[in-house]
């Protein structure tokens, strides 16, 4: 087997940048290579600042849970918040098997670490209760993770900007 002069200049040009790298480690030595690369990794990690503006304008949700008792719920919802702190929504779904359709509004706020809560007039049970939520707001506000945080329900979504 023979190698060609251009291979043979290929391979000579690898082999120097690996003899290279390895004697640039061992000069480096002790250095903690990961926490140089964990200081250059996000310098405004967890530094953004939210309000009420942060969310504005129209999202997708998809939720689902249950409650404690066992009632299973579905849905998928367009969510609309007007960046003051009123939001509407628009969900279709299923509770406990039965098709559900409705149309809520209320209040959101949203504070300066990107959490925030929500709250509505809900009709899925009878008699109809106060639901809340909270949230956390990620990706620059196109997106939300929200979990219903009342008593003997555990369910969640996401959202995502339309």
């Amino acid at each position: 087997m023979s190698i060609s002069r251009k291979g043979l200049i290929h391979a000579l040009g690898l082999t120097s940048v690996l003899v290279s790298g390895i004697f640039a480690a061992s000069l480096i030595g002790s250095v903690d290579i990961g926490a140089i690369g964990s200081a250059r990794a996000d310098p405004g990690s967890g530094s953004r600042q939210c309000s009420n503006r942060t969310l504005k304008g129209a999202y997708g949700i998809k939720f689902e849970g249950q409650k404690v008792s066992g009632e299973l719920f579905a849905s998928v919802s367009r969510i609309v918040f007007d960046g003051q702190g009123q939001f509407t929504t628009s969900e279709v779904g299923r509770f406990n098997g039965g098709l559900v359709q409705r149309t809520f509004t209320g209040p959101y706020t949203v504070n300066a670490d990107c959490t925030g809560f929500l709250d509505f007039s809900s009709n899925l049970t009878n008699p109809p209760h106060e639901a809340h939520g909270n949230f956390v707001i990620v990706d620059e506000g196109r997106e939300f993770f929200v979990v219903d945080n009342e008593d003997g329900w555990a369910a969640g979504g996401v959202g995502k900007r339309i």
